[in-house]
């Protein structure tokens, strides 16, 4: 079962309001603020009680517009209706919310009679009210502070409500009921649905697109711009490369909000021209940053809907793109003579990859090959042919250092920068990307790469490993070295397709839409089982999924080279 309330949050489009299951209870959450906070946001585990007031385990059944649970022959539902607010109703069966508990948490009763409750780390209040029966809210206070608050609904015909999640002011009572708000979210995943590429299996496809629909939240503090986070359950911030993919698995659906993809990340673009790591609505990081493949990804889109780019959005992307090619070349190498380096495995998004085992800074090839997608982007953005020409002069010099410097007459390798005469060799995905440049990498050598993709061992049943199952180094699930993941999927398909091996691409791509219909939409996937790993609900699976399943049947994606 691919909807799984185990796996997949319960969330809206737009909304941080967000119910997922955690140290396996059914947890109420607000996904502010990141996720390098410990609480991840849970604000009240949920409990459920049978007619005897015994504590029940019920089935859940989670479709876009209602999260069910059934017990003791009782039921109580959930929507997430306008803003963010929670409806709730029940029969047969009552509910607990007991708030996790932090310092200086409490609950009160406002002027009018309310009572609110008040999750002081998470800086957020949690109001319920009642249509239909009862809400008794309860805590033990605790001298400047109050312990085991909890709110419970029953109703011995029922019970009908809503929680208000919120900072200061509570918004005015819900004008809908909870059959008038399921309709609302129902009607807008339809719209969605209706959107979403064609391709795939059914099952698989509406999870991707409820996926990233529900990964949404809102413009707010830090966040410039509606941003897919690339999961409601533990990686709750956008970074700046998931961003791109996250751009096109909606471009169909919401062009606006794949642009805004780019602009959340492109808003807070360093003087230098770094692009943060992450952004959330409290945090914009910069520890990090991430591979500049937005390039590619704008050529992509470019390509898959020729109106994408509007002058309006051209007049964006120029400055955006450029100062983030003068970052790599200025501050991430010596001189003109060398090429750009990543200073920490996070910075390549590859994160603890095998080219990253000795430390940094690294010299990859699949830098220099996304600065010179980014330089070609940028050729054809400008519409004075002089600028286009200067960006071209630039892909070309970037190009010879790449060939010169990194190519061992079978491979591309990596290269230390405290050792810059020794060109390693290692058994990772990364040796393939400058298969991305099409016509622009020679053909000998690119026959020589999909020769060595084809026989080295990355090519699984299941997809191509990040690293092959042949290295002494492999890790079943070892995040980076081993594991399949979708963003290198899609690169390497791309690459395939780039090169003209439209049939090897296209099998590549049949075999990740059957991972991810077997084993859902998974941060990654073990290489040799195909089992789902670590976070089980992520939009870039999501989006790569949409993408590929589209590429199969032609809608979209076109086979076009970038040289």
């Amino acid at each position: 079962m691919l909807f799984d309330i185990a796996q997949v949050p319960f969330s809206r489009f737009g909304r941080f309001l967000t119910l997922s299951v955690m140290e396996g209870a059914l947890c109420l959450r607000s996904v502010k603020g990141g996720d390098l906070r410990p609480s991840l946001g849970r604000l009240c585990r949920i409990g459920f009680t049978g007619p005897g007031g015994q504590t029940v385990t019920p089935q859940f059944t989670l479709t876009p517009d209602r999260l069910l649970a059934k017990a003791a022959g009782g039921h109580a539902e959930f929507c997430i209706g306008q803003g963010e607010r929670l409806h709730l109703r029940g029969k047969g069966l009552g509910l607990r919310f007991d708030l996790e508990g932090s310092r200086y948490d409490y609950a009160y009763r406002t002027p009018e009679g309310d009572p609110c409750v008040v999750a002081a780390y998470e800086n957020t209040r949690l109001m319920p009210r009642m249509t239909a029966g009862t809400v008794s809210v309860s805590g033990d206070w605790r001298r400047d502070r109050a312990d085991n608050v909890a709110m419970v609904f029953s109703g011995a015909d029922g019970f009908e409500g809503t929680i208000d999640l919120f900072t200061a002011l509570a918004p005015p009572p819900a004008i809908q009921w909870f059959d008038q708000a399921r309709a609302e979210v129902e009607g807008e995943f339809i719209h969605w649905l209706a959107r979403t590429p064609k391709g795939g299996a059914d099952a698989a496809r509406r999870l991707a697109a409820y996926l990233l629909w529900a990964n949404t939240v809102p413009a707010e503090g830090a966040l410039t711009r509606p941003a897919i986070y690339m999961s409601k359950n533990h990686m709750i911030n956008i970074w700046s490369w998931d961003n791109a993919f996250s751009a096109l698995g909606v471009a169909t659906m919401n062009p606006d909000l794949a642009f805004d993809q780019f602009g959340a990340i492109f808003d807070h673009q360093h003087a230098s021209g770094l692009l943060p790591d992450f952004v959330n609505d409290r945090d914009v990081s910069f520890a990090f940053t991430k591979p500049p493949i937005h390039g590619w990804a704008i050529l992509r889109l470019a390509e898959a809907n020729t109106g994408f780019i509007t002058d309006a959005r051209r007049a964006a992307l120029i400055p955006w793109l450029e100062r983030q090619v003068g970052y790599w070349l200025t501050h991430a190498r010596k001189d003109d003579q060398s090429l750009p380096a990543y200073f920490h495995g996070n910075d390549s998004g590859w994160d603890n990859a095998s080219f990253f085992i000795e430390g940094g800074p690294v010299i990859t090839p699949d830098l220099p090959t996304f600065l010179i997608l980014t330089c070609d982007c940028l050729g054809r953005l400008h519409q004075d042919e002089n600028q286009s020409l200067s960006w071209r002069n630039r892909a070309d010099a970037l190009l010879e250092l790449l060939l010169t410097q990194l190519w061992d007459g079978t491979s591309f390798g990596t290269r230390l920068l405290a050792d810059p005469a020794c060109l390693r060799q290692d058994q990772s995905l990364i040796g393939f990307m400058p298969l991305l440049l099409g016509k622009r990498l020679p053909r000998d050598m690119a026959h020589a790469l999909i020769d060595r993709v084809q026989t080295g061992g990355w090519l699984t049943p299941w997809g191509p490993a990040t690293e092959s199952p042949a290295s002494p180094i492999y890790e079943a699930d070892g995040y980076w070295r081993g594991p399949i993941w979708a963003p290198t999927t899609m690169l390497l398909w791309d690459g395939l397709r780039q090169q003209g091996e439209a049939g090897l691409a296209d099998s590549i791509a049949r075999h990740f839409l059957n991972l991810c219909e077997t084993s859902g939409m998974a941060e990654n996937f073990d290489a040799l089982t195909g089992a789902g790993l670590r976070d089980r609900a992520f939009a870039w699976t999501s989006a790569v999924y949409l993408w590929l399943g589209a590429s199969l049947i032609g809608a979209g994606a076109p086979d076009r080279d970038t040289g």
